[in-house]
């Protein structure tokens, strides 16, 4: 599949596309590799439809990702987009727990977008958050305080219960 083909084929709708590619991802007719090589082709839109692709799958099926997954998404978590911060934070959530002793970058960039002004990048960071503190390395650790006094202080009531699922959950790990 030509992925640049496809985006730019103005007949086919948005979700079609990203339809498309997530099902030739779960093929692995598209690999992680061949959407690295499109970062500097693709404008920011087009690229959030790849991650929203990506996000789709990895939600889906985790399994499917790899380490470079993680590398690559978390290159974009402070992006100038809000569609593609949106994305990587999600994906990074969803595949966290196959990656637990690789996520020290991805939470530090994470926690920056926790105080953006925007309710849907500060609900996909608390998303990924969530998924994160319960790993059992991270539900022993200091982020388990972070996140309940980033809770604690959120106003949105789908931001503060996402962290408070997570939070709720982690608690079990806890020693």
């Amino acid at each position: 599949m030509n992925i640049i083909s496809l985006l730019d084929n103005k007949s086919i709708k948005p979700v079609q596309k990203r339809e498309e590619i997530a099902e030739a991802i779960r093929k692995k007719s598209i690999t992680i590799k061949e959407i690295q090589k499109l970062k500097n082709t693709l404008d920011d839109k087009k690229m959030a439809l790849v991650f929203e692709a990506m996000e789709e799958v990895s939600s889906k099926n985790p399994e499917i990702s790899n380490r470079d997954w993680l590398k690559f998404t978390q290159k974009f978590i402070t992006s100038k987009s809000n569609n593609i911060k949106r994305e990587v934070s999600r994906i990074v959530g969803n595949i966290a727990h196959l990656f637990p002793n690789d996520l020290d970058a991805a939470i530090t960039d994470i926690m920056k977008n926790t105080k953006d002004e925007g309710t849907v990048i500060r609900w996909s960071s608390a998303y990924a958050f969530a998924r994160i503190i319960q790993i059992p390395k991270y539900a022993n650790s200091k982020l388990f305080d972070v996140l309940t006094d980033l809770c604690d202080k959120e106003k949105e009531n789908g931001i503060k219960n996402q962290l408070l699922n997570g939070l709720k959950k982690a608690k079990k790990l806890r020693k």
